[in-house]
């Protein structure tokens, strides 16, 4: 006998909670409200203790995006993360600190210091941008379940809009609790699962780019 197929219509369906609410992704942006982040792009990540096995298609992405709001006139702020001297990662006084050689901040471009997760935290970030009168927020970086995802949590209770830019942000594989390894691409899908439940949108950098600029 053979065996039934399930009817598509009647799969279990589980949607984020911002789907039930009514959210959906944006399909236009103003550009006098709308700024991006481009966060912790950093040679600790790739010749240093923290490397990511995706962090050039990620660079990429995120110069890309750096286009496109240049082109549009979006306000860029290049977030780098600095440690005190001694650090056993992002030392200001190491040469890992330095932002990767492919992604130069423009003159016209801002750069915010932080040393914490977010960059909310401890930072004239939030100020800036309302001085700016930004409301919605591109975000890309390194990491995905770290610093992308911080800046995402606490910049909505903020008041802000968030569009997280999947392939323009990545991670790394980490050692579990209790033994084995967690796939980058594993922490890197699961972070962007709770951003999309509760936090914002998370698009490609082809969609993005591909917005109606208004």
């Amino acid at each position: 006998m053979r065996p039934s197929i399930p009817d598509p219509e009647n799969r279990v369906s589980h949607p984020t909670i911002r789907t039930i609410l009514g959210a959906s992704a944006p399909d236009s942006l103003d550009p006098f409200s709308t700024a991006l982040l481009v966060i912790d792009f950093q040679e600790e990540y790739f010749s240093g203790k923290l490397p990511i096995p995706d962090g050039t298609r990620a660079l990429n992405n995120a110069r890309r995006l750096i286009a496109f709001a240049d082109r549009h006139k979006l306000p860029v702020f290049h977030v780098w993360h600095v440690s005190p001297s001694g650090a056993p990662v992002f030392a200001h006084d190491s040469a890992t600190v330095f932002c990767h050689k492919d992604l130069q901040p423009a003159a016209h471009h801002k750069v915010v210091k932080k040393n914490h997760i977010s960059v909310f935290q401890g930072t004239e970030l939030h100020h800036e941008l309302q001085i700016s009168r930004i409301k919605t927020l591109i975000i890309s970086g390194l990491m995905t379940h770290a610093c992308v995802s911080g800046a995402a949590r606490d910049a909505v209770p903020l008041g802000y809009n968030v569009i997280v830019a999947d392939d323009a942000s990545a991670t790394r594989d980490i050692d579990a609790p209790g033994g084995g390894t967690l796939p980058h691409d594993v922490l890197h899908k699961s972070a962007l699962v709770t951003i999309a439940d509760t936090f914002g949108a998370v698009m490609g950098t082809s969609a993005i780019v591909n917005l109606d600029v208004r």
